[in-house]
């Protein structure tokens, strides 16, 4: 039956309403830990283990719903449920050490499982299954509203009244609520269910229920998986902003916030999805969008294209909760139905825990896309799962469907690998280069300057809160210090040689590492733009170091490209080298594109705009011709005339034209390629530099 009078509608958001106290009270201790290890004088680390004391008791609902309590009715057992959660709220409250805070937070884990599960039970039976995803929907929305809620909440009044007032807050919630549930109690039919007396053997009888058949068997693993690789990505994701991007704590709470909402318009939609178009269907499409956005997130700078990825990711993974809980729960008996939710929860802590482990392990050796990789594995692993299921809306999976018409099924196929290829390989191709690192040659590599017989210091500096390392190579005849920046790819090994050679000169040297090369951090490599900062972090720890010395910008391909952007920003610079820069970054991508064989349409454009849109950057913007127009500075323009990817005639000759300072030189190596021009010709190649400068700064 469904729920038609205002008095069962009222009933319905009570429910919702208890099961929201319930999980505000675990989302709020992750935020307030450090107020509560003061209060009890115990550590952080010790606070934090009682989420595990949580899980452990949560799981352990299972048992007691399949064996003692298995013929306890959902409405009367959420009555109990409301009972233990206000006296665990009162408990934490009145805590005098940890031990008594670690029982609270346990009788708080078995009252969440109890409520958790005698709810969506409760829910189950006062609706008929195809109207209940719906009432599902508010369950997904509680789910999705209390980290939302609690966390901002309870960090407001541990703020203002102390650690214990939340636990007081929590409480005073959990008796409203439980009061509600007493006062308008579900509907409830008749239920056909197992006579009293003593239990039988709860582990026996809950693997027969798990194992009764192959969607109790998938529903009980996939729950793991639904689990585990949300709140994994989650746990992790704050911890990618703060160390990516440097983001204070009120940009990652704005972040979670946009999540939440993400999340909460998807859990009430996924209900209504689900009873329209069925809740396997809805649910395994949801999925695998959702592994999809998890792939997405880390490709994204701080964008508004980021808010946008984790807001749908969130969505996705809340779409599925209304149209799961409703298809599991009809999986089993209606007064099997607590156990057997119970024991699905279970089965997502087990999932959430293993999953939390692998994806620390994976962000510590591979960064936030290695959990990504992970947690989006996951998803599809439930993905799998799902689609396992029996669904009595559409049958089994979709063999039992209409098949579609031939020409039909050739348009959608046709259809999906032109998306494929038009935007999924541009897409790939524009994460490998912003993703780019040292090539493993020079990786690998451990001789320094002092090697070659030069003189240096290992130094670090910062570029926008990103640690960058290098070599400093104090002057010794000259006052002027070179600032050379290495190509895609490379690292400050690339620039040695001809480093230490002009060094020999007399000239100041500083070899460093952009962003995310060598060993610098960094989370993306822009091909340039970005890295305009790392080399206006290098020329700012150069007049540190030597405050009278005169800056020259020396950069090779891409570094040569952000030191012309630089050096257009900045009056700190006195010349610029630019070897083998490009013309533009649509420039760029066009001219490798042709360089390897590739069509320029519509490849060009796609890799062009969808790079500058997840790095968020105009491609107007990225334009070394306008940018040499604007550098006051004499420039030399070094390049090869067997440059295929940037032809001389194309690509150096519009900068040179471009520049403006009438000490502007160009230098064109025969037989040299791109970016191979000190190579070919490493004599003549210092002399013209060592020409030029001199030429230029009026050196004697």
């Amino acid at each position: 039956m469904t729920l038609p009078s205002s008095r069962e509608t009222v009933a319905y958001w009570a429910v919702c309403l208890l099961i929201l106290a319930a999980l505000v009270d675990s989302q709020v201790i992750g935020a307030i830990a450090p107020s509560i290890a003061a209060g009890l004088g115990a550590s952080k680390s010790a606070v934090a283990q009682s989420a595990a004391v949580y899980s452990l008791a949560n799981a352990a609902t299972a048992f007691w719903l399949g064996g003692p309590g298995r013929a306890m009715r959902p409405t009367r057992g959420l009555l109990l449920a409301s009972l233990l959660a206000f006296a665990a709220a009162l408990v934490a409250a009145l805590a005098p050490n940890l031990w008594v805070f670690y029982l609270a937070r346990a009788i708080a884990g078995f009252s969440g499982g109890l409520v958790s599960a005698l709810a969506i039970a409760a829910l189950a039976n006062a609706s008929t299954y195809a109207a209940r995803g719906a009432q599902m929907s508010g369950v997904a929305v509680s789910y999705f509203l209390a980290p939302v809620i609690g966390v901002p909440l309870g960090a407001f009044l541990v703020g203002r009244f102390g650690w214990t007032s939340a636990f007081w807050f929590a409480a005073i919630s959990v008796a409203v609520a439980g009061w509600l549930v007493m006062r308008f109690p579900l509907p409830e039919p008749a239920l056909v269910g197992p006579s009293s007396g003593p239990p039988a053997n709860v582990v026996r009888d809950l693997w027969r229920m798990a194992t009764r058949s192959r969607s109790t068997r998938l529903a009980i693993l996939g729950a793991a998986f639904v689990s585990g690789g949300l709140v994994a990505f989650s746990a992790f994701l704050g911890t990618w902003l703060s160390d990516a991007f440097r983001a204070d704590e009120f940009r990652i709470g704005l972040m979670f916030g946009v999540t939440g909402l993400g999340a909460v318009i998807g859990g009430f939609v996924g209900g209504k999805l689900a009873d329209r178009y069925g809740k396997r269907r809805v649910a395994v499409t949801a999925s695998l969008w959702m592994a999809l956005g998890l792939l997405l997130t880390p490709t994204f700078a701080w964008t508004w294209g980021l808010y946008f990825v984790v807001a749908f990711a969130a969505l996705c993974a809340a779409v599925r909760v209304a149209p799961i809980q409703a298809l599991t729960s009809e999986l089993v008996a209606p007064h099997e139905r607590p156990a057997f939710i119970a024991l699905r929860n279970g089965f997502s802590q087990l999932g959430i825990v293993a999953a939390v482990a692998v994806a620390g392990l994976a962000y510590r050796n591979g960064g936030f896309l290695a959990v990504a990789a992970v947690c989006a594995a996951m998803t599809l692993a439930a993905w799998a799962c799902l689609r396992g299921l029996d669904d009595p809306q559409m049958g089994r999976a979709s063999g039992d469907l209409p098949k579609p018409q031939f020409w039909w099924f050739v348009f959608r196929r046709g259809l999906a690998w032109v998306l494929v290829l038009g935007l999924g390989f541009p897409y790939l191709v524009s994460v490998a280069i912003t993703k780019a690192r040292t090539r493993p040659d020079e990786r690998s590599r451990t001789d320094t300057p002092t090697t070659l017989g030069a003189q240096y210091e290992s130094v670090t500096f910062e570029s926008a809160g990103i640690p960058l390392t290098g070599w400093y190579l104090p002057a010794r005849t000259h006052q002027v210090t070179l600032v050379l920046t290495h190509g895609l790819f490379r690292s400050r090994y690339e620039m040695l040689e001809r480093g230490v050679a002009l060094w020999k000169l007399g000239y100041g040297v500083l070899l460093y590492e952009v962003r995310r090369h060598g060993q610098s951090r960094g989370e993306f490599s822009t091909v340039g733009y970005v890295e305009r900062r790392d080399v206006r972090a290098a020329v700012e720890f150069v007049r540190r170091r030597a405050p009278s010395d005169r800056i020259v910008l020396l950069g090779v391909s891409m570094g040569a490209a952000a030191s012309l952007l630089a050096a257009a920003e900045t009056s700190e610079v006195a010349a610029v080298i630019s070897d083998s820069s490009f013309r533009s970054f649509r420039d760029a991508v066009a001219s490798d594109l042709r360089y390897l064989g590739l069509p320029r349409w519509p490849v060009a454009p796609l890799l062009t705009y969808t790079t500058a849109w997840r790095m968020g950057f105009a491609v107007d913007d990225f334009d070394l011709e306008r940018a040499a127009g604007r550098i006051a500075a004499p420039i030399l323009f070094i390049g090869g005339d067997r440059d295929q990817r940037m032809p001389v005639e194309t690509t150096l000759e519009p900068l040179y034209r471009a520049a403006r300072h009438p000490a502007k030189r160009k230098l064109v190596i025969a037989g040299a390629a791109h970016g191979e021009a000190y190579l070919v010709a490493q004599q003549r190649y210092v002399e013209a530099i060592d020409g030029f400068i001199r030429q230029a700064l009026m050196l004697p």
